[in-house]
């Protein structure tokens, strides 16, 4: 019965058009195709970029310097001790690094860890120390690297750059510690 049944449903199938019959019936529909790779956005002086951490953006200072600037991290220290306020056990906040990376095209691009402000979910300050050198520059063609750190609690947090007091890019991130 189940077979007779399958039969009778199938003989009323026909064949599937193929793409030549699709393309007469309908004319040729050009179908874009998705790019290589996302696009990047373009962060510029007065039109600055809001970035999940770690998401790449274009940079245009000014009419000749341009690159690629990328923030990381931030990468957490919690599991080595000292490193975390701990209260009944429980770390409530935890030293971490945050790295800025910039590659320029054109022009030199200063970095400085005077340009970089962090802020957390409710709008107050995280002080920032350089790890290492507190500027870098990367030349046209070059890339330079700054690395901060500083003390961050559970929850939102953003890190803008702004070079010469303008902010051009910021990153979003969240600290988990539990």
């Amino acid at each position: 019965m189940t077979s007779a049944l399958l039969v009778g449903m199938l003989s009323g199938c026909t064949t599937a058009p193929t793409a030549a019959a699709v393309t007469d019936s309908l004319g040729a529909v050009p179908i874009p195709t998705a790019p290589a790779v996302d696009p990047v956005p373009t962060a510029t002086i007065g039109k600055p970029q809001v970035l999940a951490m770690g998401a790449p953006t274009l940079v245009v200072l000014d009419a000749s310097t341009r690159g690629t600037a990328t923030a990381t991290g931030p990468d957490q220290t919690i599991t080595q001790p000292g490193t975390s306020t701990l209260v009944g056990g429980v770390a409530i906040s935890t030293a971490a690094t945050i790295t800025l990376t910039v590659t320029s095209a054109s022009g030199s691009i200063a970095l400085s860890t005077a340009d970089l402000v962090c802020r957390d979910e409710t709008g107050d300050v995280i002080p920032l120390t350089a790890v290492g050198p507190a500027s870098a520059t990367a030349q046209a063609g070059g890339t330079a690297h700054l690395v901060v750190s500083g003390t961050f609690a559970s929850g939102a947090a953003q890190v803008t750059w702004q070079p010469s007091g303008h902010p051009i890019a910021l990153w979003d991130f969240n600290i988990e510690l539990d």
